[in-house]
């Protein structure tokens, strides 16, 4: 089984598991990033980048990885961190804001994800506010825009969770983001794919068609299904 396989039967299974994603934004940073997880006594189970290869897949992510936050689809958080070229419009114009304010990095547009074990340590939530504030600093970004973290996964948010479609928090918050689905969606060849590829690109961006088609991804995202046989073979 590939580190990658074995991290996503992890990250389904385990309710010490947590996804940090680094955003472009702060990629420049891994070494401060690794640093920081070393101080934290977290294990490090997988670490790689993504290849994403569009603007679409780019926001696509950001929909993935905050899905179901009310925000992602209003401004109204959009004067904490204004734009250059002023407040996305059309669908989604809160997750066209992440993305612009994720992805600022002319060098390399891929996330860079850790599939990481905290065992019984709970004190990274608290402390990732140091991180973002470095980040920030050595960055030149906003520092909430250069890494998510996943929210604590304890036994009953799988037992929930696996029971039915995931949802999201709703809100205007982003405290309902599990290691699970994030990391099947960063990992999974088959998500990729679907990012980066045509059919998605074909719809039209907040249409019925699209909306289908992407609560059918998410549905997957959470689904109780194997990533990878006891083979090797991705499922």
């Amino acid at each position: 089984m590939r580190s990658a396989q074995a991290a996503l039967r992890f990250a389904s299974s385990s309710a010490t598991a947590v996804v940090l994603t680094v955003w472009p934004s702060g990629t420049g940073e891994l070494p401060a990033v690794h640093t920081w997880l070393e101080s934290a006594a977290a294990t490090i189970v997988h670490e790689q980048s993504v290849p994403l290869t569009s603007d679409l897949a780019e926001l696509l992510l950001v929909l993935a990885l905050y899905e179901g936050e009310d925000w992602l689809e209003s401004n109204c958080w959009y004067f904490e961190q204004p734009l250059p070229a002023g407040p996305p419009e059309g669908p989604y114009p809160g997750a066209k804001w992440k993305r612009e304010l994720c992805f600022r990095n002319a060098a390399s547009r891929a996330p860079y994800i850790f599939v990481l074990d905290v065992g019984a340590r709970r004190t990274l939530w608290q402390d990732k506010y140091a991180l973002r504030a470095r980040l920030a600093r050595n960055s030149g970004n906003p520092g909430n825009s250069c890494i998510h973290l996943t929210d604590p996964q304890h036994t009953g948010v799988l037992v929930q969770q696996r029971d039915s479609a995931r949802r999201g928090g709703g809100g205007m918050s982003c405290d309902d983001s599990y290691a699970f689905s994030c990391a099947r969606a960063l990992l999974h060849p088959a998500s990729i794919e679907w990012l980066n590829g045509a059919d998605v690109a074909a719809l039209e961006l907040g249409s019925q068609p699209f909306r289908v088609a992407w609560q059918r991804y998410v549905r997957w995202l959470s689904a109780a299904t194997p990533d990878c046989s006891e083979g090797g073979e991705w499922l």
